[in-house]
C-alpha cells in the first residue's frame, strides 16, 4: 500500500479552524450545515452535530463530529423513532440522484463516493449488539429497507443492500481499526437490473484504504425495488442510526430485574411492511424510551469528513491511498447462518417470538424473509 504524502495540505492545518456544534430544535424541520440536511430530532441534548471539532482533524477537510446518547429519537410528521424503537443523528443530500427514465431505454445511473471515518475506542463507540449501528447508506424516496446500508457489526463492518439482505459482505476487523483515520471509496450503480441476475462487472464495490474489501454483482435497483418507494429519487445519510435499542436494554441483568420489581408490562412492537417486498420487523418494546431504566444505552460517537460524490472517480480527487489490486478478504456469510435460519424457520413457523434462534437470527441481521432466500440457495 502506498501513502500518498500530504504535501503542502499540512500548512493548511496552521488555518484557525471553528469548531461549530448543531443540536436540534424540535420544531423546526428542516435545518442545515453546509450542503446536509440534518433529520429532525425531539431531544436537542441528546445529539449532537460539530463540524470541525477542535480535537479531530485531518489535513485541510471538513469533519462531522456525531454524538447521541440514550433517547436521542428524533421524528417528524410521517414518522417517529421514538415510537419504533429506534434513534438516530444523521446527516442526509436530500434526495440528489434522480433514476427517473424517459422513453424505452434504460437510464445509467452510477455514482462514486468517498469519506473518511474515525472510529474511536470502545470508550467513545462501544459495541452495542444486538442494537444495531448503521453508519452510512442510501435509500429511495419512501422505501423502508436502503438501497445499501453499512453497519459497524462485530469489530468489522456488514455491509447489506436491498438485493442481498442478510449479510452481502462481513469486513474483518483489521481493515477497520479503531482510533485511525480510514478512507472509504463506494462505488454504486443504480442502473435497474433484473433480480437475482448477476454480471461480470459489480454494481456495488466497498474500498477501505484503497483496498476492495466488499463486491456485489447483484442489481442494487430492481423494478420490484422502484414499486416499494415513492419518487424515483435516492438520498445519502451518514452519522449513527440505531435499531432496536430495546434488545440492548433488554439485555443488562440490571433492567431484567427491575421490570418485575416495579410490575413494568408492556407491548411488542411489529413495524408493517405496507406491502412492500422487505421491510417488515418485530421487538419485544417499540417505546423504549418511555421507561427510566437503571442501565440505559451509552453515548456513541463518531467522526466523518465531508462526501465527495461524482459521476466517474476521476471527478472525485486524489485519494490518500493508492488502489491495491488484490481480491477481497470478506466472507460472503457467517457460516453458521444457514444453521441458524433453519431452527428460527421453526419458530417462526409456530408464531413463537420469543424464540431463541430467532433472537439469533436478529442478531445476524436476518428476518423471516431473508431467511427464507437463504435457505433457497
Amino acid at each position: 500500500m502506498t501513502r500518498r504524502p500530504f504535501g503542502d495540505s499540512l500548512a493548511l492545518l496552521a488555518v484557525a479552524c471553528f469548531a461549530v456544534t448543531f443540536s436540534f430544535a424540535p420544531e423546526v424541520f428542516a435545518q442545515s450545515i453546509d450542503r446536509w440536511k440534518i433529520d429532525s430530532n425531539k431531544h436537542p441534548s441528546l445529539s449532537v452535530i460539530t463540524k470541525n471539532p477542535p480535537e479531530k482533524q485531518l489535513l485541510d477537510m471538513t469533519v462531522y463530529k456525531f454524538e447521541i446518547e440514550h433517547g436521542g429519537c428524533g421524528g417528524d410528521q410521517n414518522w417517529s423513532d421514538c415510537d419504533n424503537d429506534r434513534q438516530r443523528v444523521e446527516l442526509k443530500d436530500g434526495y440528489k440522484v434522480s433514476l427517473q427514465s424517459f422513453g424505452s431505454k434504460t437510464k445509467q445511473v452510477r455514482r462514486y463516493y468517498r469519506t473518511n471515518i474515525f472510529i474511536p475506542d470502545e470508550s467513545q463507540f462501544p459495541d452495542t449488539s444486538p442494537m444495531t449501528q448503521m453508519i452510512h447508506q442510501v435509500k429511495l424516496h419512501q422505501k423502508n429497507q436502503p438501497i445499501w446500508m453499512v453497519h459497524y457489526h462485530k469489530q468489522g463492518l456488514k455491509i447489506s443492500t436491498d438485493t442481498a439482505r442478510g449479510g452481502a459482505c462481513f469486513v474483518n476487523k483489521k481493515y477497520v481499526p479503531r482510533g485511525k483515520w480510514i478512507e472509504v471509496e463506494i462505488f454504486a450503480d443504480y442502473t435497474k437490473g433484473k433480480e437475482r441476475i448477476k454480471k461480470d462487472e459489480p454494481f456495488f464495490l466497498y474500498r477501505i484504504n484503497g483496498r476492495n474489501v466488499c463486491s456485489i454483482k447483484t442489481p442494487l435497483i430492481t423494478e420490484r425495488g422502484l414499486k416499494d418507494g415513492g419518487r424515483k429519487k435516492l438520498q445519502l445519510k451518514f452519522g449513527i442510526y440505531n435499531t432496536f435499542p430495546s434488545r440492548w436494554l433488554l439485555l443488562q441483568p440490571e433492567n431484567l430485574d427491575w421490570i418485575p420489581r416495579n410490575n413494568i408490562s408492556f407491548v411488542a412492537y411489529h413495524q408493517d411492511s405496507k406491502g412492500q417486498s422487505n421491510g417488515a420487523v418485530s421487538s419485544k418494546l417499540g417505546t423504549p424510551f418511555e421507561f427510566d431504566w437503571p442501565v440505559k444505552l451509552p453515548k456513541q460517537t463518531i467522526y466523518f469528513t465531508d462526501w465527495e460524490i461524482a459521476d466517474s472517480r476521476e471527478k472525485l480527487g486524489k485519494p490518500r491511498f493508492d488502489l491495491v489490486n488484490t481480491k477481497p478478504e470478506v466472507n460472503k456469510r457467517p457460516f453458521n447462518e444457514k444453521a441458524v435460519c433453519t431452527n428460527a424457520s421453526i419458530g417462526w413457523m409456530r408464531g413463537k417470538e420469543s424464540d431463541k434462534w430467532i433472537e439469533k437470527a436478529k442478531g445476524l441481521g436476518l428476518d423471516r424473509k431473508s431467511c427464507k432466500e437463504l435457505l433457497r440457495q
